[in-house]
């Protein structure tokens, strides 16, 4: 005898509709978008900001740097934490869920918010406009999108 096994987001192990199947899926589909991308923001920023502290903070620069790289690569596995966070809601960890897609969604945002600044600060307001026109068609910022959406509509069990 063999048993099939369905791949179904809006029902649960119990047979009953999910109410969070919604929720699932946005945060499968903004995760998947996110770590396609592989969005990080800028690391020329993060390489600046070590640079001033090694200039400012010599006696520190060593654990700024490293503080630095390890952010860099929570935030390239941003997507992956949103995709977590997704099946942590079909399995009705909605608090854990709840953290695990705004930490994956935050640094997504942050990344994105870290690429207008310095385009701001190197080529001023034209710069910046390009950008945004950029970010207005760009599939990391419809992710980000989606996992805060994800994470907003989770109803609590």
């Amino acid at each position: 005898m063999r048993k099939r096994i369905k791949l179904v987001f809006f029902i649960n192990s119990a047979g009953d509709r999910m109410r969070n199947g919604l929720s699932v899926a946005f945060a499968l589909i903004g995760g998947i978008l996110l770590f396609q991308v592989g969005w990080v923001g800028s690391i020329g920023f993060i390489a600046d900001i070590a640079a001033y502290a090694d200039l400012y903070f010599p006696a520190s620069a060593e654990a700024v740097t490293l503080i630095l790289t390890i952010l860099l690569y929570i935030a390239s596995l941003g997507g992956i934490a949103v995709i977590l966070g997704g099946i942590l809601i079909a399995l009705s960890r909605i608090r854990t869920a709840r953290f695990v897609i705004g930490l994956g969604a935050g640094i997504g945002l942050i990344g994105l918010i870290i690429m207008l600044v310095e385009a701001y600060l190197a080529g001023g307001m034209d710069a910046l406009t390009d950008v945004l026109t950029l970010i207005s068609q760009s599939i990391a910022w419809i992710g980000v999108i989606m996992s805060i959406m994800a994470r907003r509509i989770i109803k609590s069990e």
